[in-house]
């Protein structure tokens, strides 16, 4: 049987991306967010809800590789961007690079956050998913108490002024018809002089409360495998979460191109 027919990607991120070396997690981060996002859209959308970038300051407190947070800046908000792993900004710094954006992230981990930037921002953003269910794990494959989750949000959130806004946002509940592990092949691609072949893998233990990302990226014929433990968590869970956290106003809130869903709130 013949191959099948790839796409031809033309996105300088990927591009610039594969052209520097072999992949690692941020390449496959990249990659993904091309097969479930159009980036201009998402980040019209996610304007759309800030709304005039004037006098606002805005914190991307998980920055990763700079989507949204580097197409807000090319619309003129003023985003201050961190993340706790290096491999991620040194993709941001790349990407900056090549969309000729001045801004340099800073490494910082989430608990670091209330020390540098307490109540400093109008809106403070962790986009991608649900990146808290993470906390304490990105690295490593064992997972911290569930009660990291809640830690991170909370540092996150004493980044907002009184007055301020908080956006976060979660995989929908019904992703997979709430299937416990689905499998996802995503078509062939040519970016640039790379062929580029992605499967997908995720599975939820629900009486655990774990979830496993495992990814198999085939680049120019050579197989990668990555594998990411996280927590699972619930709409409702997240909720009580930012109640915990004593916001207020805490809304499902609709953002075009958004897949996610995304839930905002407001710092009394």
């Amino acid at each position: 049987m013949p191959a099948p027919e790839a796409l031809v990607i033309t996105d300088p991120v990927l591009r610039a991306c594969l052209d520097d070396g072999p992949p690692d997690i941020g390449s496959l981060w990249e990659l993904c967010m091309l097969f479930e996002f159009d980036r201009e859209a998402v980040a019209d959308g996610i304007a759309a809800w800030l709304g005039d970038p004037a006098g606002q300051r805005v914190l991307d407190c998980a920055c990763g590789s700079g989507f949204p947070a580097l197409q807000l800046v090319r619309r003129g908000y003023d985003v201050t961007c961190t993340d706790g792993s290096e491999l991620m900004l040194r993709h941001f710094r790349r990407n900056a690079k090549d969309a000729g954006l001045a801004v340099e992230p800073s490494l910082l981990l989430w608990s670091e956050l209330p020390r540098r930037h307490a109540g400093e921002f109008d809106v403070v953003i962790n986009r991608g998913g649900g990146n808290y269910k993470y906390a304490g794990a990105w690295e490593q494959e064992k997972l911290p108490d569930r009660g990291a989750m809640a830690e991170a949000i909370g540092q996150w959130v004493r980044c907002v002024r009184p007055g301020g806004r908080f956006y976060v946002d979660i995989a929908s509940d019904s992703d997979a018809g709430g299937a416990d592990s689905w499998e996802t092949e995503h078509p062939p691609m040519l970016v640039g002089e790379h062929r580029v072949e992605l499967t997908e893998r995720i599975a939820v233990d629900r009486a655990r409360g774990v979830r496993s990302w495992e990814s198999r990226l085939v680049v120019d014929g050579t197989a990668h495998e990555f594998r990411r433990l996280s927590h699972s968590i619930t709409s409702e869970e997240l909720v009580q979460i930012l109640r915990d956290c004593g916001l207020v106003d805490i809304r499902l809130t609709e953002v075009a191109g958004e897949h996610y869903d995304i839930y905002t709130a407001i710092r009394p």
